[in-house]
């Protein structure tokens, strides 16, 4: 995320990205039946790129994952969406789902990705919009919608088509074919809009995911659209002029008229 704040990758035994949580958030793993410890949680601590400290113990991310995979246990992170609608778009918010906005700057950030040759990774990197507010709340709020996302629209290429191809309404205006959709995701207090980008060759797809602050958002919408300076000086030179007012009569100094 931002350059202040590090975020803990977690992967499967083949190496593939599972979710991500920031530095120092938890992470709950679930033994099976029979194990005896249930359900733990345990703090997170980023010691680098590929590696962290879970609990106490230091591990490789790929060290972590093996050993999960041979007790049959379940990691996943602690804070999660309790309720993840994910709705087309409506007529009118096209504009964000767009790096360029000319009204407002309420979008934190947005998270770029695509999965892969294969269709079946989650590869992403991260975009400050405004850095100020990329607080450490933000971060465990918009990582637990995105692990929502994972688990549904963007769980892999093959899903994402078929959940656009659902979805005709969501169709983005102007793009010039059927492959540009935009949803939206309400989580409390954030809101994430999302561009899908469905081409027919799996590593060509993409996706975007903005975040926004809601209340900022809503607060912006209410407010009507200022004109630039440019366009206030272009409308003022092309307005009619008011006509001119006829002189006054002059007078002589001997009080004659002109």
């Amino acid at each position: 995320m931002a350059k202040d704040y590090k975020t803990i990758r977690f992967v499967n035994r083949e190496g593939v990205e599972l979710f991500k949580i920031p530095d120092g958030a938890n992470i709950k793993i679930t033994y099976p039946p029979g194990d005896g410890r249930g359900t733990i949680i345990r703090p997170c601590k980023y010691e680098g790129p590929h590696h962290v400290t879970i609990g106490s113990a230091l591990y490789h991310i790929d060290e972590f994952a093996m050993r999960m995979y041979q007790v049959g246990a379940r990691y996943e992170p602690e804070v999660q969406l309790q309720w993840a609608e994910i709705l087309p778009i409506t007529p009118g918010e096209e504009k964000y789902c767009t790096y360029n906005r000319e009204k407002g700057n309420t979008c934190i950030g947005h998270l770029a990705g695509d999965f892969g040759h294969h269709g079946d990774r989650f590869f992403s990197s991260w975009s400050d919009r405004e850095s100020g507010k990329n607080t450490p709340k933000f971060q465990t709020d918009f990582h637990s919608a995105v692990y929502a996302l994972r688990r549904h629209l963007l769980k892999d290429y093959g899903t994402m088509k078929e959940f656009c191809e659902k979805h005709p309404e969501a169709k983005l205006p102007d793009t010039g074919n059927l492959t540009h959709y935009g949803f939206k995701l309400d989580a409390g207090r954030r809101q994430y809009f999302i561009r899908c980008n469905v081409e027919t060759v799996p590593r060509d797809s993409r996706f975007i995911i903005y975040a926004y602050n809601k209340m900022a958002r809503e607060r912006e919408q209410a407010q009507p659209e200022k004109p630039s300076v440019l366009k206030q000086i272009r409308d003022a030179e092309k307005a009619p002029k008011p006509p001119r007012k006829p002189k006054a009569p002059g007078k002589k100094k001997d009080g004659a008229e002109l």
